[in-house]
């Protein structure tokens, strides 16, 4: 049984946008959120396939419509979790509400709309979009490091309390991609970001992505891996083990 639907948060730009458009090339059904309308309109004027929902993925009535719009769709059906938040600050100086809301996009976020969207996904799935960033905090993107350690955290807690049910749950790693979210910290000084040279030495070393091969593997592993080997595997794209099963 493969996924028919898909529900990408962040589908507006990046890897979410990107994704959409490959999983409707490969025959399903789309739902793309995202805050802004008109960058969502470039996804769904692509594929008939792909619709648009637009607003801010931590609004409560935003998820309701979400999980509305995901319904209305045929099983079995799947949740990306793409939209992510990158918060910039030093943790001495970083104010109350920027840490909350990277908390609030990169884990809340997240934990509900899969708890309010578990009743559809009898079959289906539910993928995180992952970072290196819990595992390596960096100066003055820390509230992001710690945000994506929670989210970690989170899918591997849902792993173990879905266990039993018939919706698998996963996370990968795409590595650094570029986004709209990378090319705007990489504006910032090493002032304003004293970790930027860092990133600087990554994109040198050629280890920046483009999203679409990012693209193929989550669609790979959405729709062509078995619901076991997608629950039990820690996902990275760069473990070339995978290469000869999604480039292909």
């Amino acid at each position: 049984m493969t996924i028919s639907s898909v529900l990408v948060t962040g589908g507006g730009s990046g890897i979410g946008a990107a994704l959409a458009l490959e999983l409707a090339g490969r025959g399903c059904r789309v739902v793309v959120s995202g805050r802004r309308a008109e960058a969502l309109d470039a996804v769904t004027t692509t594929s008939a396939l792909v619709s648009a929902c637009d607003g801010d993925v931590t609004d409560a009535e935003h998820r309701s419509a979400l999980v509305a719009a995901l319904g209305a769709l045929p099983a079995p059906r799947a949740i990306v979790h793409a939209a992510g938040y990158f918060q910039l600050g030093m943790l001495d100086t970083l104010t109350v509400a920027d840490w909350r809301r990277s908390f609030e996009v990169n884990v809340e976020a997240r934990w509900l709309l899969s708890r309010e969207a578990s009743g559809l996904l009898d079959g289906g799935r539910v993928l995180f979009i992952g970072s290196d960033a819990g595992a390596s905090p960096r100066a003055g993107a820390a509230a992001y490091s710690v945000a994506q350690s929670a989210s970690e955290t989170l899918r591997r807690a849902l792993q173990i309390e879905w266990a039993d049910t018939t919706t698998s749950v996963a996370g990968f790693k795409p590595g650094l991609v570029d986004t709209d979210m990378v090319r705007d910290f990489l504006r910032l000084s090493s002032e304003e970001f004293p970790a930027r040279a860092a990133y600087e030495e990554y994109i040198a070393a050629g280890q920046l992505s483009k999203p679409e091969p990012i693209a193929r593997f989550a669609a790979w592993l959405l729709l062509d891996v078995d619901a076991d080997r997608f629950s039990a595997t820690e996902w990275d794209i760069r473990n070339g083990a995978y290469r000869p099963d999604w480039s292909g």
